[in-house]
């Protein structure tokens, strides 16, 4: 009884979708961990160990709903308002209000708005899967953008090195044959809305530049070539870390393989390079001034696997690291993830993971157990 997957709905697919459509979802996900070990930071500057909590960890609790509505020609607005030049295509909605460990318990800020999509799409002039989409989206940078993970624990490499998957802003995507190009440009501000300080000139403003030309998402083998330019801070997700924003830019190659409905993997290969402007004494690696350009390397498998005769059952790899400094030692962060999904109904699932730390790169290694609940239904 496999439950109704966001990810599996491919909404972002504009192939896939039927005009005058539409779906609402409700969403309830809670998510704590155990560490013998114990973790440090949570929230933001506590040093003392705790041994099971909230997660602090993306996806993280929060409550959310889900809507998508899409538009044809003949609708009000575009018959009366917008028209051929500009007609609106669709409307996708997620808002959700997020509970962050992270932040102090006694912060108003420990329960964010935070919506994973809130955005609107039109396609200009009718010409076919060219689309413009404004407001907050999955950027084409890393894996394809309909592959952005919702209530999972295994994340793609982007989330791990730079802390986000969604941002906000201005979004054209084409054709180029039968291979599919998108560019953005947004304010580097993650899931959860945060100032870009565009306006102040200083070391807090930041903006993104993202692209990706990749092949279509009905092919079995999928690959991507993509780009990230830009002044980001240190996000985790919805969490702002430090409002010092670094320059960063990466190229990056993934590929994707689905074999039957069951069995999928990939891979991931990133190589960048932070502070290579006239801030490289915001580079921080292991938590200590590194004082030059860091020349980032980022490398992701996985393994996703429903299990044939018992679709209830979900088994997911992940081998993930990311080198923050290639000319320094210990430098990277570096874990193997192995993840348990059962479904319950077909709305509500239980998430286990564990996740071993091969290295940190602040010094300490950690280990932790995962456990999430899932509801997602009308």
């Amino acid at each position: 009884m496999a439950p109704q997957d966001p990810g599996d709905q491919e909404w972002d697919d504009e192939d896939d979708e039927s005009p005058g459509r539409s779906f609402l979802f409700k969403e309830f996900v809670v998510s704590g961990f155990h560490s013998d070990d114990g973790m440090m930071n949570v929230p933001i500057g506590n040093m003392d160990l705790d041994h099971a909590d909230l997660s602090p960890r993306p996806p993280g609790s929060y409550l959310g709903l889900d809507y998508v509505h899409t538009f044809a020609d003949s609708s009000w607005i575009n018959k009366n308002v917008l028209g051929d030049w500009l007609p609106l295509d669709a409307v996708g909605l997620h808002p959700r209000f997020l509970y962050d460990p992270m932040e102090s318990r006694h912060d108003p800020d420990i329960v964010k708005f935070a919506p994973q999509d809130f955005w609107v799409r039109f396609q200009p002039g009718n010409v076919d899967r060219l689309t413009l989409r404004v407001g907050q989206f999955v950027i084409p940078y890393g894996v394809n953008p309909v592959l952005a993970p919702r209530q999972r624990f295994i994340l793609p490499l982007e989330a791990t090195d730079l802390g986000l998957k969604w941002d906000w802003g201005v979004d054209v995507k084409g054709p180029i044959g039968e291979y599919d190009w998108e560019v953005a440009t947004t304010i580097g501000s993650g899931e959860a809305l945060h100032s870009p300080h565009f306006l102040e000139g200083s070391e807090r403003s930041s903006y993104l530049v993202t692209g990706r030309v990749g092949t279509p998402t009905y092919w079995d083998l999928q690959y991507g070539l993509s780009f990230l330019y830009g002044d980001l801070p240190v996000l985790r997700a919805a969490t702002l870390l430090s409002p010092v924003s670094i320059s960063r830019r990466r190229l990056s190659l993934d590929l994707f393989y689905k074999h039957g409905t069951y069995l999928m993997l990939g891979g991931q290969v990133t190589y960048g390079q932070d502070g290579f402007r006239s801030d490289a004494r915001f580079v921080k690696v292991g938590g200590k001034p590194l004082g030059k350009t860091a020349d980032v390397l980022g490398t992701r498998l996985y393994l996703d696997w429903v299990v044939p005769d018992y679709e209830d059952w979900r088994l997911a790899c992940q081998y993930e690291s990311v080198v923050r400094d290639t000319a320094t030692t210990e430098s990277d962060d570096t874990a193997v993830i192995v993840e348990i999904t059962y479904s319950l109904t077909t709305a509500t699932s239980v998430v286990l993971d564990y996740r071993h730390e091969l290295n940190n790169s602040m010094g300490r290694e950690t280990d932790a157990l995962f456990l999430m609940f899932v509801y997602y239904g009308k």
